[in-house]
């Protein structure tokens, strides 16, 4: 269809004679035409055609099989979905609304009960009508023909009728009542013989003495059934009514018998008067109820032997050992197999990776004690502690500056006593609450050491190194109970110190910040893979390190102490940190110098070493946290041998335990061999180097890279597989299977998934309608509320406005205005 649809329509329009001039006379003779119904039928069925034709989404098609349809498009009209999705939902409103009525009613069960609804009737009334009509009804049933233990007579009013209406009959004889009689006595005197109910006789044959047996007749069987029949039920009646009779008259004797339990009851004796106990005897008896709630001896746990106690106490080693190979690894997975985050990890997460025999372990959670070589000294320098503090008990501090103002008049060795003073006061034990006080107390007690290290020691540094080490391990005593609040405090620092150092770089760090990281290292765990604290750590000091820059011994000094820290992390785990690569790179190029050729940049050359510089065997090789910051000491060519020979030594240990092991050596120290080259040119008397060459050349032999290779083996080659074919193959038939039966089931079970599909599509649909509906529902009464609610606020807002208009009005008529 050619053209813009407007004009496609007008010319639709026009060809149909539905637009244009209607009134033109042809035929002078027949001006007048009369309009017929079935003309405006013929236009509307035309109207509806023309708007199938240009609304083409209205109308679902699909290619025809033989192009017969359309021969433009052999395309041809399979159904309105728009007409049908109206249709479902008209279908599916009125049932909607079906389901609305009946919510919340009574089911559809009908009370048919005489009287039930009828008002005038009484209880009393309606019930004697139900007995009636109960009786009546069962009055009507017929008995059963073949019931054996009715004992009405039947139709033809005789007992000895059979229900043919024939006379019941004996060897040929007539049965008449004397032979029922008499067979009854027969079968009463044999009842006691409990002889079943088809005995001998009862088979259908005469045990006579003279002449053979004779087979009964079935009749005879029959008749001879039905007479004991009736035997056993009279006999039945008979003990019933015994039985009835038995009741009656125990009931008749029942008020006899009460009314003289009653006066039993009555003149029964009186309890005689229960006299005072004397004292002894209530003492006595006292006595005996303290020796019943007395706790009974139980046998004792049996003391195990000292092999038994050293194999439990490997096992738990070994247990501990394996759980802490495992975070290592990084394998946090539970006893059900199931893997864990770092949130998810147990107690034994946070225990310290090595037993110190020398230090105190709390017997419980609830208790912490100290050994007892320091509670004697406590108790032996008592007299030389702050007596105000050791009589009172001082609260427990929550803050560094609490703990400060109680310490400030002690001197620095007295600290450790006051601290285990403040532990011993505030147990759990002792009172509700205390728990949470030590768990602030610990890390109150790591601010404070952490405080300590940032003061001026230099002049006593015999005696701070003991504080520290006492303060240490205290600390390390509570972080087995409290890591909790420890290692909350413990990432609270970690965030203080990247700021700092974002602040003002290396000029805002302190040795309070390298005491923080060793801390770290001496009470957690570092080995393990993830770790909420020492992971922390790791990631903060190679910050550091790929940030310094090396233009003076103090930053340098820095690295080299945060270096060893490192190292210290991973001596179990042995994990690489190519941070500590660049760092060695750097500093041993800054205190030798480089050549133009060189890709590593320095940053200054004033701590190049002269050449002429000689080093001893005896030089030391610690520095000394004090020195780092210390301006003079900066300046002295010893310090400067020692950092180099700081950094040598842990590079050689760094070398030893962790990159030997890599296969990517040769690579890594691939720029530190042509250093320590330059170095045993320049000093001769500087041993360590040779020693690190030759244990790098020695190294590199086992890690020989080997090119990577394709698969070596015998390519596999594709199956090929001959295709099936169909001779009778036929294009409406959908399967070939020879048997019937696995045919039909095939269709059986195509159809129900077919159903069962089309079904679950249907109750999709009529969920997502309700759900429309509910929605519309709930949107028309949220706008009835909203108007509802606005015209109420309308009324009294005008209503308030005429009343405040008339109060205007009032006020100026009394005040003279107008």
């Amino acid at each position: 269809m050619a053209g813009s649809q407007l004009k496609n329509l007008k010319a639709t329009l026009k060809a149909h004679g539905l637009t244009g001039q209607t009134n033109i006379k042809k035929n002078k003779k027949n001006t007048k035409r009369q309009a017929k119904d079935y003309d405006r039928e013929e236009k509307a069925q035309t109207l509806n055609k023309i708007r199938e034709q240009f609304n083409p989404f209205e109308i679902k098609s699909t290619k025809g099989k033989q192009f017969k349809a359309d021969p433009k498009n052999g395309r041809m009209a399979v159904g309105k979905p728009g007409i049908s999705k109206q249709i479902g939902e008209d279908q599916r409103l009125k049932a909607y609304e079906v389901k609305k009525q009946l919510k919340n009613r009574r089911g559809g069960i009908q009370d048919r009960r005489f009287g039930e609804r009828d008002k005038n009737l009484t209880e009393e009334e309606k019930m004697l009508e139900r007995f009636t009509r109960e009786r009546q009804s069962q009055s009507k049933k017929k008995s059963n023909l073949f019931n054996l233990d009715d004992d009405q007579d039947n139709e033809f009013g005789n007992n000895n009728i059979d229900m043919y209406g024939n006379n019941l009959t004996h060897l040929g004889n007539t049965i008449t009542d004397a032979d029922m009689e008499e067979d009854s006595q027969y079968f009463a005197e044999q009842e006691g013989n409990k002889r079943s109910l088809y005995d001998e006789d009862s088979l259908g044959y005469d045990q006579e003495s003279n002449g053979p047996a004779r087979k009964k007749t079935k009749a005879e069987v029959m008749q001879e059934v039905i007479a004991k029949s009736k035997f056993h039920k009279q006999e039945r009646q008979k003990a019933q009514r015994k039985l009835e009779d038995e009741i009656e008259d125990v009931d008749e004797e029942f008020d006899d018998v009460m009314a003289e339990l009653f006066t039993s009851n009555k003149n029964k004796k009186k309890e005689p008067i229960i006299e005072p106990k004397a004292e002894n005897d209530i003492e006595y008896d006292m006595n005996v109820k303290k020796l019943l709630l007395e706790k009974r001896a139980v046998p004792a746990d049996r003391t195990k032997t000292e092999e038994e106690l050293q194999k439990e106490a490997d096992e738990k080693k070994k247990k501990l050992e394996q759980q802490r190979m495992d975070r290592m690894n990084g394998m946090l997975v539970d006893e059900e197999g199931e893997e864990r985050g770092v949130e998810d990890l147990d107690n034994g997460f946070w225990e310290s990776e090595e037993e110190n025999e020398e230090e105190d372990i709390a017997d419980s959670d609830d208790d912490i004690k100290f050994g007892e070589d320091e509670a004697e000294a406590d108790n032996d320098n008592e007299g030389k502690v702050n007596n105000r503090f050791l009589n009172k008990k001082v609260s427990c501090p929550s803050e560094h500056t609490e703990l400060l103002n109680i310490l400030k008049k002690s001197p620095l060795s007295d600290h450790p006593k006051l601290v285990r003073k403040i532990i011993r006061d505030y147990q759990p034990k002792l009172a509700e609450g205390n728990k949470e006080r030590i768990a602030k107390f610990t890390a109150v007690l790591l601010r404070h050491i952490l405080f300590l290290a940032g003061e001026d020691y230099s002049k006593d540094v015999g005696e701070f190194k003991q504080v520290q080490k006492s303060l240490i391990s205290i600390l390390k005593t509570l972080a087995e109970k409290y890591n909790k609040a420890l290692s909350d405090e413990c990432r609270m620092i970690i965030k203080e110190v990247q700021d700092k150092f974002k602040k003002g770089n290396f000029s805002e760090l302190s040795n309070s910040d390298l005491m923080f990281f060793i801390l770290v290292g001496v009470i957690f765990s570092t080995s393990d893979h993830y770790h909420l604290v020492a992971t922390s750590c790791v990631i903060l000091m190679a910050e550091f390190l790929e940030q310094l820059k090396f233009n003076t011994l103090s930053k340098i000094g820095f690295g080299a102490v945060i270096v060893n820290i490192l190292l210290q992390y991973q001596r179990m785990s042995k994990r690489y940190i190519p941070e500590m690569v660049g760092f060695y790179e750097k500093a041993l190029a800054t205190f030798v110098g480089i050549d133009k050729t060189s890709i590593i940049r320095i940053d200054t050359e004033d701590l190049i070493f002269n050449s002429e510089i000689g080093f001893a065997e005896n030089d030391s090789n610690i520095i000394q946290l004090h020195n780092i910051f210390d301006e003079k000491s900066n300046e002295s060519l010893s310090f400067q041998k020692t950092i180099l020979l700081n950094i040598l030594s842990s590079l050689d240990t760094c070398i030893s335990n962790i990159w030997k092991d890599l296969d990517a050596f040769p690579e890594i120290t691939i720029h530190i061999k042509p250093l320590l080259t330059q170095y045993s040119s320049q000093f001769k008397s500087l041993n360590k180097i040779k020693a690190i060459s030759d244990k790098i050349i020695r190294l590199e032999k086992f890690h020989e890279h080997i090119p990577l290779t394709l698969q070596d083996h015998k390519p596999v080659s594709i199956p090929s597989n001959t295709p099936k074919y169909e001779e009778n193959f036929n294009p409406d038939k959908k399967s070939y299977d020879p048997d019937r039966t696995r045919n039909e089931i095939g269709k059986i079970k195509a159809q129900i998934k077919k159903e069962r599909k089309f079904t679950m599509k249907e109750i999709r649909k009529d969920a997502r309608f309700e759900a429309r509906q509910t929605i519309d529902e709930k949107k028309k009464a949220n706008q009835e509320y909203h108007a509802k609610m606005a015209h109420i606020y309308n009324t009294i807002s005008t209503e308030e406005g005429a009343e405040k208009n008339k109060y205007e009005r009032e006020k100026r008529l009394r005040t003279g205005k107008k």
